[in-house]
């Protein structure tokens, strides 16, 4: 449990720093002090910044029809890994006989 804490908390501190990256101060909302309101222009940042990134086929919001994206592309991905697998092996077992006389 401790480590899934841990990552949960290292994903947002990096997620924090890369969505608001481009301020080189704590004054996320550039008004010239550093508060609550810069607090919560960060979190808002990291929400659109993630929104953005989930929304994988660019419709405007995240939900099932982008699951369904990201679950065929790993299908088809997991499909080229075991044909690639498959060709490995069986050049594997191959490799070094002669072949059968007919």
């Amino acid at each position: 449990m401790e480590i899934v804490l841990i990552a949960v908390v290292a994903v947002a501190i990096g997620a924090f720093w890369y969505y608001n990256r481009s301020t080189k101060s704590f004054d996320v909302n550039q008004d010239g002090k550093v508060d609550a309101a810069d607090a919560k222009a960060a979190v808002q940042n990291v929400v659109e910044g993630v929104k953005a990134t989930a929304d994988v086929n660019k419709d405007g919001k995240v939900d099932v029809a982008d699951v369904a994206v990201v679950a065929e592309k790993a299908k088809a991905g997991a499909k080229k890994a075991t044909a690639k697998a498959k060709e490995t092996v069986k050049k594997a077992a191959t490799r070094g006989r002669k072949p059968k006389a007919k």
